[in-house]
């Protein structure tokens, strides 16, 4: 079987992580991929009290009220009982850090850290945080010990523990995440789902460079989908993928039918990128995406010489009125995130049928090489 660095540093059975992925709280899926062998992420973004001031029947429905801190451990704690009976089952948190985020990502970590703190089985179970959308070096053991900014909590010295991966669309992102000391960097290509970079820098051509430039266990995100990209990523030099969008399209995602069943149809070439709640966004393309592709480029002449165009009452108001719309069946107003991979999942099976499978092709793949490979032969 595949053995990576990853498996070691977090006690997981294969090298596949389950991305975060908003605006659903991923409980359900976490605990699938996690039972699965993978490692399962809850999701933080829904706990925001700008998304549940937005939309607060829909936040009510998935998360329940109550403070973000309260409702990450109210989930992480119902996670360790979900898990009980499979010891060998790992999983964390995902948790964007952007500016627009700051506030409620502080009480959310803050929160993570109590949980961990407080049990012993939290400790167990709980071995990764992920942090996204933002800058990873104020989270970490120095930055905070110098007193800058005194509200943030300093990851590793409240868990050390956990393994701490940072989420980085680009070769400096990656080395001010290895700055800070994260345990794993997780490179994610442009074609990935939901929140990406401006600057159009593909998986195959990051997750290389960012192994070469660093000196850290990298995870390549961005593309991922089957045994081909388990294989790909580790001739690349990654320790191993993680999936967001393939994971959307599973028989145990906490995502609507809808839009499992819109992934499988789309094909590779019906996503587009618009400004989103932090940052661009990769949505599956339908009326309100191009609605929100619209108004994003009003005005935003600087667009494609990498300066982001900043977001807009019109923008938020169209992305809100796409998440409520999902709870109503609504395909075309709805907001359905997702990336290019799209084009490449072609069906909605079980989290353990789709790890399994990705790990069996993976590993035949790499067996089959050298007999796909023609080693020219050297007369004497």
């Amino acid at each position: 079987m595949i053995k990576t660095v990853l498996q070691e540093k977090i006690g997981c059975k294969y090298p596949i992580i389950q991305a975060g992925m908003g605006p659903y709280s991923t409980f359900t899926l976490c605990a699938a991929a996690a039972k699965a062998g993978g490692v399962g992420n809850i999701s933080t973004i829904g706990m925001g009290a700008g998304l549940s001031s937005a939309t607060p029947d829909a936040a009510t429905k998935v998360f329940g009220k109550g403070k973000p801190k309260d409702l990450i451990k109210k989930s992480i704690y119902a996670m360790i009982e979900e898990l009980k009976d499979y010891p060998d089952a790992v999983f964390g948190v995902n948790i964007p850090v952007s500016n627009e985020f700051l506030t409620v990502a502080t009480r959310l970590i803050r929160g993570v850290m109590e949980t961990i703190e407080e049990s012993e089985d939290v400790r167990k179970k709980l071995r990764v945080v992920i942090t996204s959308a933002g800058d990873p070096l104020p989270w970490a053991i120095d930055a905070v010990s110098k007193g800058a900014r005194r509200k943030r909590i300093p990851i590793k010295e409240r868990a050390p523990h956990v393994t701490w991966c940072h989420v980085v669309p680009a070769v400096q992102h990656a080395k001010r995440a290895e700055k800070a000391d994260v345990d794993v960097i997780i490179a994610s290509g442009r074609e990935g789902g939901a929140h990406c970079a401006w600057r159009d820098v593909s998986t195959v051509v990051l997750v290389p460079e960012v192994v070469r430039n660093v000196n850290k266990p990298v995870v390549a995100a961005g593309g991922m989908c089957d045994g081909i990209s388990l294989a790909s990523a580790l001739a690349m030099g990654a320790v191993g993928i993680q999936m967001g969008t393939r994971c959307i399209a599973t028989k145990e995602s906490d995502f609507e039918q809808m839009w499992k069943e819109a992934i499988v149809k789309r094909a590779e070439t019906e996503t587009l990128i618009g400004r989103g709640l932090f940052g661009p966004m990769r949505f599956l393309r339908n009326d309100q995406s191009l609605r929100i592709v619209d108004e994003t480029i009003k005005g935003a002449s600087d667009l494609y010489r990498g300066i982001p165009c900043a977001s807009n009452e019109a923008i938020m108001r169209l992305e809100m009125d796409g998440l409520a719309k999902l709870f109503d069946g609504d395909e075309d107003n709805s907001i359905i995130l997702g990336g290019s991979v799209t084009g490449r999942i072609h069906g909605i099976p079980t989290v353990k049928e789709l790890f399994d499978s990705i790990v069996q092709d993976a590993e035949k793949i790499i067996k089959d090489l050298p007999n796909k490979v023609i080693v020219p032969t050297i007369n004497a």
